[in-house]
């Protein structure tokens, strides 16, 4: 298991929550979930609503798009990953699969709007990293 003092730092080097207030995510990281994950397991899977937010910790994850076999990215420690569902409820636009045995730390969506509510700069650079991977400019 990972402190709140971890989760802090790990979150913190990602663009997603760089710059949230330190104390919007020691709140956010106190109501984390942290779950063990088998390789080959499916976190969110395209075409279904997810809802949650994750932050890997330890392992890989692949993103799989349309039944693919081979992943169109990698994602490792300290990658973010579940935003789309998570801000707007919509289904998953991919499948995101552990490839390796690891961890995340995960954070459901009204959790994360709570967090919006308290925090503009957390909902503005949330929604930075949203058009970022949409390739809005």
């Amino acid at each position: 298991m990972h402190t709140v003092d971890q989760i802090v730092s790990l979150l913190q080097q990602n663009d997603t929550f760089a710059d949230a207030p330190e104390e919007i995510l020691r709140d956010l990281a106190s109501g984390m979930k942290e779950r063990p994950v088998e390789a080959g397991t499916d976190l969110i899977e395209q075409g279904k609503k997810c809802g949650s937010l994750f932050a890997a910790t330890e392992g890989d994850f692949g993103v799989f798009i349309d039944g693919e076999s081979e992943p169109v990215a990698q994602l490792g420690r300290g990658r973010v990953f579940g935003e789309i569902g998570a801000v707007s409820g919509i289904k998953a636009t991919a499948t995101v699969r552990a490839l390796s045995d690891g961890n995340v730390l995960e954070i459901p969506g009204p959790a994360l709007h709570r967090a919006f509510a308290q925090s503009p700069k957390l909902a503005e650079s949330v929604l930075r990293s949203l058009s970022r991977y949409l390739g809005a400019k």
